[in-house]
């Protein structure tokens, strides 16, 4: 290992510890790094915590008391192995999301259990659900790897991305990342929590124009008996009402829009892009305004509550956000470097991401 190498890569380490040790001598043995940790806070807790750090990043590494220190002894080589917990998830919310919503549609318009799992074999094997499941879960896939590559980039310690499958209507809750190192500045703070929006965002819109141009307008009576989710335009974002409206036209009094598959998975990931960029706690939204505006972010996110508890009166679903805010909190934690100026890229990424959720939100998603 050349001296700049053991620079970089010690330098590169020491930000993943410093802000829970004193770090001391850091030297080459073969081909680790040896550093002398001098604890900041409780023992136990500070090794777990920096063993849950370190093998979340990848790293390779061995822990050894000494006295009232730590010394680690780590490869500065990390690995890219996915945890077989996540694969697991993955798979598992593959086949909810496959599964799920066209067994809902059967189960309209059939009587028994039995002739739902009957009539949804037949869809699936005619076709039924692929796109959406392929829409679905790259609009997930890209969102939750933005902010994994964002976090990487600025060595920001997260985990792979959990799947989470459900008996919805879309077959998921979504997918989540967990952090495993504080936000050492706002810059980072904005760019991570604001890459994933974006990113997801944009393959959503990919997918709903797309969609779109295979959807048509139809009227109830043509529906009563498919099990097909319609829609009107009524209570719709900016931008679905634009695009739906461009592509396929105004439906007359009394027509419906029917979304292909592909238009309902871009559809949801505007849906579920706009509520991650309310500016709540730690939603991505919560990371971007508190990024922008430090504790300004609680006016902000005390305004978001109020208005969801409004829009709660016209689509329920609104008041369960309202109840996860109160939960978590609405209030967004201080980084560990509040005073680093903003970057460019940052404010622009900032910037981009509220003009995202204005476009994107949907007030009366589901009545």
């Amino acid at each position: 290992m050349q001296p700049d190498e053991f620079k970089q890569k010690s330098d590169q380490l020491s930000s993943l510890l410093s802000d829970m040790f004193q770090i001391g001598a850091v030297y080459k043995q073969n081909e680790n790094l040896i550093f002398s940790l001098e604890y900041r806070f409780e023992k136990e807790k500070s090794r777990a915590a920096i063993k849950d750090r370190l093998e979340t990043a990848g790293y390779s590494f061995k822990l050894h008391e000494q006295d009232d220190h730590l010394l680690l002894s780590i490869n500065p080589s990390r690995t890219n192995k996915i945890p077989p917990l996540n694969i697991i998830l993955f798979v598992a919310t593959l086949f909810t999301v496959y599964f799920v919503p066209v067994f809902y549609k059967k189960m309209v318009i059939t009587a028994t259990l039995s002739e739902a799992f009957d009539a949804t074999k037949e869809a699936l094997a005619n076709g039924a659900g692929l796109q959406f499941t392929i829409a679905m879960i790259s609009i997930l896939f890209v969102h939750e790897m933005g902010h994994f590559v964002a976090g990487r980039r600025r060595q920001i310690i997260t985990s792979w991305p959990y799947f989470i499958p459900a008996p919805n209507i879309i077959g998921t809750f979504g997918a989540i990342i967990k952090s495993k190192s504080p936000f050492w500045n706002r810059r980072d703070l904005i760019e991570v929590g604001a890459a994933g929006p974006i990113a997801g965002w944009i393959v959503a819109i990919g997918w709903l124009l797309y969609g779109l141009s295979h959807s048509a307008i139809v009227t109830p009576e043509v529906m009563n008996n498919t099990g097909e989710l319609i829609f009107a335009l009524e209570g719709e974002s900016i931008l679905m009402r634009l695009a739906t409206l461009t592509i396929i036209g105004p439906a007359q009094h009394g027509s419906f829009y029917l979304l292909s598959e592909a238009a309902f998975a871009g559809w949801v990931g505007l849906l579920v892009t706009a509520i991650n960029l309310l500016p709540i706690g730690q939603l991505d939204g919560g990371h971007i305004l508190y990024g922008l505006f430090r504790n300004k972010q609680r006016i902000l996110a005390t305004i978001a509550m109020v208005a969801l508890l409004a829009l709660g009166f016209q689509s329920p679903m609104w008041w369960f956000f309202a109840a996860f805010g109160l939960f978590f909190g609405i209030n967004h934690p201080p980084t560990l470097d509040d005073q680093r100026p903003l970057s460019a890229v940052a404010v622009s990424m900032a910037v981009i991401s509220i003009l995202i959720m204005i476009l994107s939100f949907t007030p009366v998603p589901f009545r």
